[in-house]
């Protein structure tokens, strides 16, 4: 799948974009647990979605970095489309 394709409320997608830069984090508490999230603006050659890196995710992943989405989501987060790996899916950074 490319970036272009994707719409909200698509499930088990896969995706390989280059990170074109990163927001500011954001940390947080759920369920007496700290968490952290970072968005990232990734790209492919039909063109760029934001994608949501939670946690540990949100530590090792830089501005440059080439990534997948495995096993992905799609929805809008405060009217835009973010797409996360979620709970069941990963992201994997290229070397």
């Amino acid at each position: 799948m490319k970036a272009g394709d994707v719409k909200p409320g698509m499930r088990n997608i896969d995706l390989e974009l280059k990170v074109g830069g990163m927001g500011d984090p954001h940390t947080f508490e759920k369920k007496g647990e700290q968490g952290k999230v970072v968005t990232a603006v990734c790209e492919d050659g039909s063109g760029r979605v934001k994608v949501s890196l939670w946690d540990e995710d949100a530590e090792r992943v830089e501005t440059g970095d080439r990534i997948r989405v495995e096993g992905g989501y799609s929805r809008l987060f405060k009217g835009e489309l973010r797409v996360s790996a979620g709970r069941y899916g990963e992201i994997v950074v290229s070397t």
